[in-house]
C-alpha cells in the first residue's frame, strides 16, 4: 500500500463515526450490489463486503441472511 493510501485510510478512520444502529435490509442489498458492481474479482468483493460488514451469514437452514451485529 502506498504511503498516500495508508494516510488516507488513517484519516478515514478517525473522522467517520461508527453506526451503533442496525442497517435496514434494503440498505444493505443496496450496497452489496454498489460493491459487487465495482469491484475487481470476487476475491476483492468478499474482501470488501466483509471489511464494510456486509458479508451475510448462514443462519440454522444455512439459507444466508444479513449480518446485523453493526
Amino acid at each position: 500500500m502506498s504511503r498516500t493510501a495508508a494516510r488516507d485510510l488513517l484519516t478515514l478512520g478517525e473522522t467517520v463515526e461508527a453506526v451503533s444502529a442496525p442497517i435496514p435490509t434494503d440498505v444493505q442489498a443496496r450496497a452489496r450490489l454498489v460493491v459487487a458492481a465495482h469491484a475487481r474479482d470476487g476475491a476483492d468483493c468478499r474482501m470488501l463486503l466483509d471489511l464494510l460488514g456486509l458479508t451475510p451469514v448462514e443462519n440454522a437452514a444455512g439459507a444466508d441472511t444479513p449480518d446485523h451485529s453493526g
